[in-house]
């Protein structure tokens, strides 16, 4: 099982979300701190092109950005934001 690490960029981003939104992410992170690599119905997973170790979790409008580290086991969370456009994506 690994560890979740939230950077601060995340962590103010989840400060503004409304409570619901919150929880539901938290349902969604305990899901992928079992298997961060595998997408299934609670966790929507897709690999960000470029990278061996960042991802991309798909939760309703919100997306969250991690990377895992398997030497420590640890998945950093850096980036939590609402997708509005297909431009946002990099």
């Amino acid at each position: 099982m690994f560890a979740l690490q939230l950077s601060r960029t995340a962590q103010k981003a989840l400060d503004k979300l409304p409570p619901n939104a919150t929880k539901k992410i938290f349902i969604h992170l305990e899901e992928i701190k079992r298997d961060p690599y595998r997408s299934r119905p609670l966790a929507d997973i897709v690999p960000v092109g470029g990278r061996d170790t960042h991802y991309r979790l798909r939760v309703g409008k919100v997306r969250i950005e991690y990377e895992v580290c398997n030497s420590v086991n640890t998945i950093k969370i850096s980036k939590i934001f609402q997708k509005k456009r297909k431009s946002d994506y990099r």
